[in-house]
């Protein structure tokens, strides 16, 4: 047992867990009156900003005790746990995914009135196991003065969270047997870069030097002293503000009125982690993300007043994510099928002793895991065979930006409309689905706009595991202990200041019922006004699949052409209109400096852009911790 140790640290320790248990409650508690409260979203942005935060505050801490009781200090593998744990939390906890499922648990029922007719449009087609329709338990969550500790309140609410618990649980475990899977033939087969989890290997890391580059102090002083000075620009407005968060212009004159407007964002940390992209990434976001803007421009002009959606860009961008997917069953074809032989043989055919789980365990809880979340959403409402392929749908939008997010380190996925409930409409129409499928669809959702998401935490946290030599099975118990402690901490503090301040109060300024008010007024109108499947959609899907097929082509047939695939899928992240200048700063810099300064130059960089990342987001995390604890309005540096 001891040689087992010395060769794969333990990461996951009481220390670590007790850590978690006190600080995510806490960190909890903060995102919400940051996300729900004030208007800025650290879940939207990866490495998540306030657990880089939390990261620094415990390595100061730990400094500090390594000064005066060595032994008690936590080791690298513990402080790495710690921030994936606390990732993994953070997400679960974020807007679009926990937020959204309790703003729709009770909005159907509470805000039901004779005028919209909801108790007999879908009333009866509520999954009452994952909803709330206690009007009693209801009155207290939504005016607020109340207690969630009463007995009626816990009655009422535990087995929702706890349904809840389960089906968010049984997704980590799904997703975690996908990671498996993939594991070794995109870490190492394919080699890909994972330069999300660039920080916060350096920052733990004993030796690299991190700390004592004078590139990265540099890089730190730029990014937090603008944020420093914008800081106090908003309290006092007489010194003047600098300005890097997004502000969005409109066009008058002719040609650029035909463009819609434009944000113009100058982030540092955006800076920071962009340069950590691939070259031919940058360049083919950028190529693809103004061909898109001037399809628009094109539909300005012409008029397509019967294609309202052109250029059909979420469409587009669903069927590249197919045809990404078979692209990358296909490259990865002999590890996957060797995969397989060992699930269905007795005799184990291919080595998996470091990989998270047995690939037999990963295969088989894979296809056991997706048949449970099947039979939920249809014991939800769904019909069977929409369960089914809801399920396998859902798969895709995750898959593709975890390779986007190993690969490319975008730090930005936002794919709203790549939902399995809106390509279901597409394909089958609101007719063909139903009432009570859009009514099940419309509460079992997992993700609202795929910012926030498990999957790439994973994939990332072996990553992480690899590289600080901590046990992956570890690392596994570990995400998933996290999510539940992630889980349960959302409900409790946020059902907690519910029923104290209420929802529909003007403490939370409407935030709290946004989910679901979108989702129940979205619902109501495919109801009234049913669709038949959209056709011209269903075509822009096969032009983005057409598209796809012939970028991979080029990828492998032309490999030193600087257009890559992801550029495609990048650039119909409708978040990415935030970033295109940051994008064409970083991708003009990187170019020249590996242009006339080569690798060396570019490493040496590195610490820089980094510092960018770590200032912006520590003093942009301690204006909004003095938000939070004085209640006034302070510098917001996202969005």
């Amino acid at each position: 047992m001891e040689s087992q140790l010395t060769d794969k640290q333990r990461g996951l320790t009481w220390r670590v867990l007790l850590i978690v248990l006190l600080v995510a409650p806490i960190n909890c508690y903060m995102l919400i009156q940051m996300e729900l409260v004030r208007y800025t979203f650290p879940t939207w942005v990866v490495p998540l900003s306030n657990v880089i935060f939390i990261l620094m505050a415990i390595l100061v801490i730990n400094r500090l005790i390594h000064l005066f009781a060595p032994s008690m200090a936590l080791r690298r593998d513990e402080l790495l746990l710690l921030y994936v744990m606390l990732s993994l939390a953070t997400t679960l906890a974020g807007g679009d995914v926990l937020q959204a499922v309790l703003s729709v648990s009770g909005h159907g029922f509470w805000f039901a009135t004779e005028e919209n007719e909801w108790k007999t449009l879908f009333w009866s087609y509520i999954p009452g196991w994952l909803t709330v329709d206690d009007q009693k338990a209801l009155k207290g969550y939504y005016l607020g003065e109340s207690s969630f500790y009463l007995e009626h309140h816990l009655k009422v609410w535990v087995p929702v969270i706890l349904a809840w618990l389960a089906l968010f649980l049984l997704l980590a475990f799904i997703f975690l047997c996908l990671n498996t899977i993939l594991r070794r033939q995109w870490a190492d087969r394919e080699r890909l870069t994972f330069p999300i989890i660039q920080l916060p290997l350096q920052m733990t890391h004993p030796t690299s030097g991190f700390f004592r580059n004078k590139g990265m102090w540099l890089g730190f002083a730029i990014a937090g002293g603008i944020s420093l000075f914008n800081g106090l620009s908003t309290l006092y407005p007489v010194i003047p503000h600098i300005p890097v968060t997004r502000d969005y212009y409109s066009f008058l004159d002719p040609p650029f009125n035909l463009y819609d407007g434009v944000w113009l964002a100058f982030y540092p940390f955006a800076i920071g982690i962009m340069f950590l992209m691939p070259l031919d990434v940058l360049f083919s976001t950028a190529l693809f993300y103004f061909l898109y803007r001037n399809e628009v421009a094109l539909a300005n002009v012409y008029g397509f007043g019967k294609l309202p959606k052109f250029p059909y860009q979420d469409e587009q961008a669903f069927g590249a994510f197919l045809g990404l997917c078979i692209f990358f069953l296909w490259v990865g074809r002999h590890h996957f099928t060797s995969i397989l032989k060992n699930a269905f043989r007795r005799e184990t055919t291919i080595d998996d002793a470091d990989e998270p789980m047995r690939y037999r365990t990963a295969v088989w809880g894979l296809v056991g895991g997706l048949s449970l979340f099947t039979l939920a959403l249809h014991r939800a409402g769904m019909s069977l065979w929409i369960a089914s392929i809801f399920s396998l749908l859902f798969l895709i939008t995750p898959i593709i930006t975890t390779r986007i997010r190993t690969e490319a380190g975008i730090f930005v996925h936002r794919y709203h409309w790549q939902a399995p409930r809106y390509v279901l409409n597409t394909i089958l129409g609101t007719r063909g689905l139903g009432p009570h499928n859009l009514t099940t669809l419309s509460i079992c959702f997992f993700n609202r706009g795929y910012r926030p998401q498990q999957m790439p935490h994973q994939l990332e946290a072996f990553k992480i595991a690899e590289q600080a030599n901590i046990s992956p099975r570890r690392m596994l118990a570990g995400i998933l202990i996290a999510a539940g402690i992630g889980i349960i901490s959302y409900f409790w503090v946020q059902l907690h200041l519910f029923y104290e301040k209420g929802a529909e109060s003007a403490y939370f300024g409407g935030w709290a019922l946004r989910y679901g008010r979108e989702f129940f007024e979205r619902l109501t109108n495919l109801l009234h006004y049913p669709t038949t499947t959209d056709w011209i959609g269903l075509l822009f899907m096969g032009v983005g699949f057409g598209v796809m097929g012939v970028l991979t082509y080029l990828r492998v047939r032309f490999f030193w052409l600087p257009l890559h695939p992801l550029g495609y899928v990048m650039a119909a992240n409708q978040q990415i209109s935030d970033f295109w200048i940051p994008m064409l700063i970083c991708l003009f810099l990187k170019w020249a400096i590996l242009k006339h300064g080569g690798i060396r130059s570019y490493r040496r960089a590195i610490p820089f852009f980094l510092g960018l990342v770590l200032g912006d987001f520590l003093m942009g995390s301690i204006w909004s911790f003095l938000n939070v604890m004085l209640n006034r309005t302070m510098y917001q540096f996202y969005p």
